[in-house]
């Protein structure tokens, strides 16, 4: 016969299994301060701690909209804005805001965006006829020095 105190021991220790259970599977829920901060101990999939998107903002103009969850950062010279399949437009001009610099390990002093940012993209071209970018961006883990392969966004607009 179980004493009270050894059935709640028993208890505790069902429950404990069944969390490193789910912590295992990988089916554990996100905590309330990842919630809040989206701040986690391990990285995520790239697609969820970096995007790109872009936005018309003038007849021949456009902003590139790249995100960046926190603890996270993107590269500036892994950056790289080109046309594809866009006959009648070129790139005049694109100005990308000021960086921060991180001492990396790989690439010594790099320039570096941690926080999400906009970059204008003036094109001069056939107005009303679709544009398309060919965004190259690539990003790392801060905490744990993990970085990711290079990304590839294509951003379709008709200024």
């Amino acid at each position: 016969m179980f004493h009270h105190k050894t059935l709640r021991h028993w208890s505790i220790l069902g429950l404990f299994a069944i969390a490193i259970g789910i912590a295992t599977t990988g089916a554990q829920p996100s905590s309330f301060m990842e919630k809040l901060t989206g701040k986690t101990n391990e990285p995520v999939d790239p697609e969820l701690a970096f995007s790109v998107k872009g936005r018309a903002i003038g007849s021949q103009q456009m902003a590139l909209e790249f995100s960046i969850r926190p603890d996270y950062y993107l590269y500036r010279e892994r950056i790289s804005v080109v046309l594809k399949d866009s006959p009648g437009w070129r790139i005049k001009n694109t100005v990308f805001p000021p960086t921060t610099i991180k001492e990396d390990k790989i690439f010594g002093r790099s320039p570096v965006y941690t926080k999400s940012f906009s970059v204008p993209v003036q094109l001069e071209g056939k107005s009303g006829s679709p544009a398309s970018l060919l965004v190259q961006y690539q990003g790392c883990f801060e905490p744990l020095g993990v970085c990711y392969p290079p990304a590839t966004a294509i951003i379709k607009v008709t200024p």
